[in-house]
């Protein structure tokens, strides 16, 4: 499973240099946090947990500057001893790289679905690149069927590179040690035996390289961090309730749960989670029963190509037998405790939100908080379809 992510970040920033004399230009603050913050941040959520960062200048910096923020996330910085170039930094690091691993360039924010990458690289393709739109002199990529045919300045295309593949650790052995290019050295190489391939993705897209970029980056973050919700609970929506659902042969999906989770994550809404489960208060199952069935569905969900943002759960229950969960406690439907504790940890756009439950108690937790709620069809991917049209 994809779990790892490599950041190119040790260039000087020479462009935007007023700046960059000061700080390494991903460590650049937006909104009162390093830019790098919000890159790692956002992969999180997607169930990216290793991160190594590939420094030079002013590498000491990072571990100043951004580990504080983590104690959940492993992060590894490294500097380089000389510059050896944005593929020849990850060739100097392949015992540590893992079979398939993302790497993204540490100034450029690209918020898609890199889950949807994961299912869309072919068997025989070595690396699969994310796709943006814009109009400058970088290389251009010509694309066709998600095999990506030409890379070069000259041609008519207008798709670029942004920031985001997916690499396969083995390719990195077509390259010499020391000094290697990703773009003219690495990319060419797998593109002459066609098994480079890619997909344009529609997501706002931004790369902090000049002074223009770096004044609209507040608000850029701004408007695409804030994003509506998409409350899901979980037994009777996710799975089927067969009531106290705690084993791997008692969970069976939902009609067409991985689209309709899929579709949630590619609309740009974030997927949360909110589920009572009162059978940890009445000694049914313990709590890391529930974790560990927990992390076994949300790779299940990573392999089909979606992700869950967070899950909230409740294992109170004012009847239980288990002292520490036998209270009447607001995390509980139709309270909205699991509710307030999303808006705290996310940035919600709350007027677009949804909740979607199967039990009267679903429905007016999201009514008692302010969201419009609805009963789970039979086909929640059709009805996502029809609500987020409607709610966007």
């Amino acid at each position: 499973m994809l779990d790892q992510c490599i950041i190119l970040a040790g260039g000087y920033g020479s462009r935007i240099n007023k700046i960059t004399k000061k700080i390494p230009k991903p460590l650049i603050k937006s909104i009162n946090k390093p830019f790098l913050y919000y890159v790692i941040k956002n992969l999180y959520y997607q169930g990216i947990k290793k991160f190594i960062i590939l420094t030079y200048y002013k590498s000491n910096f990072f571990k100043k500057k951004l580990l504080p923020y983590y104690n959940d996330i492993e992060i590894q910085v490294i500097k380089e001893k000389v510059k050896l170039g944005t593929a020849g930094s990850v060739k100097n690091i392949y015992s540590k790289l893992k079979k398939k691993f993302l790497l993204i360039n540490g100034d450029t924010f690209f918020d898609i679905n890199v889950r949807d990458m994961e299912i869309n690289i072919k068997k025989n393709d070595l690396i699969f690149l994310a796709l943006t739109k814009k109009k400058n002199k970088n290389f251009k990529y010509k694309l066709r069927n998600h095999k990506i045919i030409s890379i070069s300045n000259k041609n008519n295309s207008n798709l670029i590179y942004g920031g985001v593949s997916l690499i396969k650790k083995k390719c990195l052995k077509l390259i010499k040690q020391g000094y290697s290019d990703f773009d003219v050295d690495l990319l060419n190489i797998i593109l002459k035996k066609k098994k480079l391939s890619g997909k344009y993705y529609k997501n706002k897209f931004i790369d902090i390289g000049s002074y223009k970029d770096i004044e609209r980056l507040d608000n850029f973050l701004k408007r695409n961090l804030k994003k509506p919700a998409v409350f899901l609970d979980r037994d009777g929506v996710i799975n089927e309730d067969y009531g106290y659902v705690f084993k791997k042969r008692k969970f069976k999906w939902k009609k067409n749960i991985f689209k309709a989770i899929k579709y949630i994550n590619d609309k740009r809404f974030y997927a949360i989670i909110i589920t009572n489960q009162a059978g940890i208060a009445k000694g049914i199952f313990t709590e890391n029963d529930y974790k560990n069935l927990t992390n076994w569905y949300t790779k299940i969900l990573f392999k089909n190509g979606c992700y869950l943002d967070a899950i909230y759960y409740s294992p109170f229950h004012k009847n239980g037998i288990i002292k520490k969960f036998s209270v009447d406690s607001t995390m509980r439907k139709p309270k909205t405790g699991m509710l307030k504790s999303a808006f705290n940890d996310f940035n919600i756009n709350k007027n677009q939100s949804i909740l979607i439950g199967d039990k009267y108690t679903d429905i007016e937790c999201g009514k008692n908080f302010g969201i419009k709620s609805y009963y789970v069809s039979s086909n929640l991917y059709k009805q996502l379809k029809k609500l987020i049209k409607n709610h966007k």
